[in-house]
């Protein structure tokens, strides 16, 4: 039940509320804002985030715990988005727990198709579980390009050089990365594969501004096809399909200046 409770002395009967729900789970009684149909909610808290008096509370979710909307400027999103680079050489060292928990948290708010909130997200975040994982991706891959069982499709010469390049001391696929992040979802969310795109995204610009790198790892996406035996092993249900996968960690590099790449190539539709 999504437990919607009113303040009634703070209430001015705006109807804000009911105008921006969304599935018509509110409705307006007596001039107050009322959950009428509970069953319809999707627990997308916008009544308790548009009431200019927070005066409504859902979900166990009160106002007084919410903060005070404060956006950043053009110009700085602009910088962070145009600034933010793929990073393929970090520090090996952890990143601070409280750094990946909140960072974790943030990402957690990025929407979902039909407010569904079915994602699982696995994170490695011990640089030794990493190398351990890493190491066996490896082995596997020598293994499986030894007995000659890499599919047939372009990645697999990459595959079978990325093994050998191990031993040589090259981290190819994972790209020294101490962390990683994989995003599965619900085989039943209505947006199955956007909405593990749309996560990562944003735990992506939320690192950035940590001071994090990341780097899109479709190459992890790709091994953990071709090796579905490892997806328990990082709790991935059953009821789940792979998404995709984000390494992250503290850069040991620093990029200096956006990259610019002139105006986007669009078409202006018009009607």
């Amino acid at each position: 039940m999504p437990d919607f409770q009113l303040n009634t002395d703070a209430c001015i009967s705006c109807g804000l509320c009911v105008q921006d729900c969304l599935p018509g789970a509110l409705q307006m009684v007596d001039d107050r804002p009322v959950m009428s149909q509970p069953e319809r909610c999707i627990g997308c808290q916008h009544c308790l985030a548009v009431c200019p008096q927070g005066a409504i509370s859902i979900l166990g979710q009160k106002p007084e715990a919410s903060a005070a909307l404060a956006w950043p400027t053009p110009d700085t999103m602009e910088n962070l988005i145009k600034g933010r680079r793929s990073m393929r050489v970090y520090k090996q060292e952890n990143v601070a727990p409280e750094t990946v928990r909140r960072l974790l948290d943030v990402a957690g708010h990025a929407p979902t198709g039909v407010c569904a909130r079915k994602l699982h997200v696995a994170v490695i975040d011990d640089l030794a579980v990493m190398n351990a994982f890493r190491q066996d991706v490896y082995a596997r891959l020598e293994a499986l390009t030894a007995q000659g069982q890499l599919p047939d499709n372009p990645r697999s010469q990459y595959f079978a050089m990325a093994a050998q390049m191990w031993r040589d001391g090259k981290d190819m696929i994972f790209r020294t990365a101490p962390h990683a992040v994989i995003v599965s979802n619900a085989k039943t969310a209505p947006c199955l594969v956007q909405d593990p795109l749309i996560h990562l995204s944003y735990f992506e610009l939320m690192a950035q501004s940590m001071g994090l790198g990341t780097v899109w790892c479709g190459l992890l996406y790709w091994v953990l096809q071709l090796m579905p035996d490892l997806m328990p092993r990082l709790g991935i249900p059953d009821s789940h399909e792979l998404g995709y996968a984000m390494l992250f960690g503290y850069p040991a590099l620093t990029y200096q200046r956006t990259v610019e790449r002139g105006l986007a190539q669009t078409h202006r539709v018009s009607w």
